[in-house]
C-alpha cells in the first residue's frame, strides 16, 4: 500500500493542472484591469503636457518676432501653407508649426461648447499681447425635426 503511494507522489507529472492555468490567468487579468486605465491618464497627460509646450513654443516665436520688428504690427498667424510653409511670417522663428496632440484633439471645449479643431492661432494685438489659442469649431444645436 505504501509503495503504490510512494509511487503515486514520485510519478513523473509534466505540465501544469487546469486549476493552477486558471489561477495564473486570473492573476494575469487583475494586472490587466489595473494597469490599462492607468496607461490611458498617463497618455491623455501627456498629451497635455505637449499641447501647453506648444503654446510656449508659439509664445516664443511670437515674442521673438515682435523683438525683430522694432515696432509692434497687429499680426495673426496659423499653419496656412503647411506645417513647413517658408512663406509665412512665422517660418523664419519656428522650425516647423507644432501639431496638436491626439490626446486632446476633440476633447477641449470653450465656454460656448465648441470643440477643438485640431490647429492653434497666434494672435499679437498693437499692444504686442501675445494670445495663442486654438482654433475652434463652432457647432450649430441640432434642430428638431418635429418642429
Amino acid at each position: 500500500m505504501f509503495q503504490w503511494i510512494l509511487k503515486k507522489i514520485k510519478k513523473n507529472n509534466k505540465g501544469f493542472t487546469l486549476v493552477e492555468l486558471v489561477v495564473v490567468i486570473a492573476i494575469l487579468g487583475i494586472l490587466a484591469a489595473i494597469a490599462v486605465p492607468k496607461l490611458g491618464a498617463s497618455r491623455k497627460r501627456a498629451a497635455i503636457t505637449a499641447h501647453n509646450a506648444n503654446v510656449r513654443t508659439l509664445m516664443s516665436a511670437a515674442t521673438m518676432y515682435i523683438a525683430d520688428g522694432g515696432e509692434i504690427v497687429e499680426t495673426e498667424w496659423t499653419a496656412t501653407g503647411g506645417t513647413k510653409a517658408t512663406d509665412q511670417k512665422w517660418a523664419p522663428y519656428l522650425q516647423e508649426w507644432p501639431k496638436v496632440p491626439k490626446g486632446i484633439e476633440g476633447e477641449l471645449k470653450d465656454l460656448d461648447g465648441n470643440k477643438f479643431e485640431g490647429d492653434y492661432k497666434v494672435a499679437v494685438d498693437e499692444k504686442g499681447n501675445i494670445t495663442v489659442v486654438p482654433v475652434m469649431i463652432h457647432e450649430e444645436p441640432e434642430s428638431d425635426p418635429a418642429t
